[in-house]
């Protein structure tokens, strides 16, 4: 029986919705906030919300969650492949086929296929609503599936019934990913410079924010035996042991021949060539604007050096201190 969903749905205010809808050109339903944890989405959220948080869960099924630009596709790559017995002709495939984005409904408004910088390139009709989760729900088992939403607004069993991988990153270093992935876009239609999305994005006004709240709601549930909480810097750091890791977590045995193949497989250099998983045919239709870099960008840790001014360093480390409260030490982002 399907659960009352708990939460309230709040619309911004008149003012707050249309400085959204002006700045992100492609929020053409506006915006939302879940509360009261203040999770912010596009308005179209509204028609998801329950039947995402009542998704029926198996036990063979293995998730991927994280907020976005974490370092969600690597470990989605990586998770198939461990899971399909390190298939590589099998992972041709696009990844958006083996692994579906649970929530990607509310994500790709399909009134945003009618604007005529993708229409005009599209050679098929806008999804129909609910085909994403459709597609995720009547998918073969094993499922894999990929969601950005927090834990609270997912089933409440997911942890209790199937693994679920969680991966993080640096929250400096995901809001410059987040800047670019937002610009580069069209169903998110951002056109403004750096420091204003920094400042949309510590002001929680992005989508799947608050980021703070997204990582405590997983970092609570790390003793949890079906939990496996990887970091985007363990992956950067040492690739080879992340893989030991999540194909012990999965019950997958691995040889070090086979450990230093998908190595290679997973560089960022070969990813970024790896039409499966770099989206680069959504550039086809319009949908994405490979100026930006494409969608597997420069896999760093650190850039945001090079984008941070004095200002954005002393409101990033207060705003960590006040929403971060000591999380940013348990992962070592100091």
């Amino acid at each position: 029986m399907a659960e009352k969903f708990p939460y309230t749905l709040e619309t911004p205010t008149e003012e707050e919705n249309k400085l959204i809808k002006k700045e992100f050109a492609g929020y053409l339903s506006g915006a939302v906030r879940v509360r009261p944890s203040g999770y912010f989405f596009q308005g179209i959220y509204r028609d998801y919300a329950e039947r995402l948080f009542n998704f029926s869960v198996k036990s063979s099924d293995v998730f991927v969650v994280s907020y976005p630009k974490c370092g969600t596709t690597w470990t989605q790559e990586m998770t198939w492949l461990l899971l399909h017995d390190l298939d590589y002709e099998g992972a041709k495939v696009e990844l958006d086929s083996r692994f579906p984005f649970l929530e990607a409904d509310h994500v790709l408004d399909p009134e945003v296929f009618k604007l005529p910088v993708i229409s005009d390139k599209l050679a098929c009709p806008p999804p129909e609503p609910g085909k994403y989760l459709a597609a995720a729900d009547n998918f073969p088992s094993p499922r894999t599936i990929k969601t950005h939403m927090p834990f609270s607004l997912l089933p409440p069993k997911l942890v209790d019934t199937c693994k679920v991988i969680y991966v993080t990153r640096d929250p400096r270093d995901v809001v410059v990913s987040y800047y670019h992935h937002h610009r580069m876009w069209a169903t998110h239609g951002y056109s403004g410079d750096f420091k204003k999305f920094f400042d949309f994005f510590i002001n929680e006004q992005v989508m799947w924010s608050p980021f703070w709240s997204h990582v405590r709601e997983a970092w609570e549930k790390r003793h949890h035996s079906n939990l496996l909480i990887v970091t985007y810097e363990q992956l950067k750091a040492d690739l080879p042991s992340v893989i030991k890791k999540v194909a012990n977590f999965l019950g997958k045995n691995v040889t070090p021949e086979d450990i230093e193949k998908l190595s290679s497989h997973l560089h960022i250099d070969t990813m970024k060539n790896n039409m499966a998983v770099n989206c680069l045919h959504e550039a086809e239709f319009g949908l994405l604007d490979t100026k930006e870099g494409g969608f597997i960008r420069q896999g760093k840790s650190g850039g945001w050096r090079s984008y941070f001014d004095a200002e954005m360093i002393e409101k990033f480390d207060k705003w960590t201190k006040e929403k971060g409260q000591g999380l940013e030490k348990e992962f070592n982002w100091v």
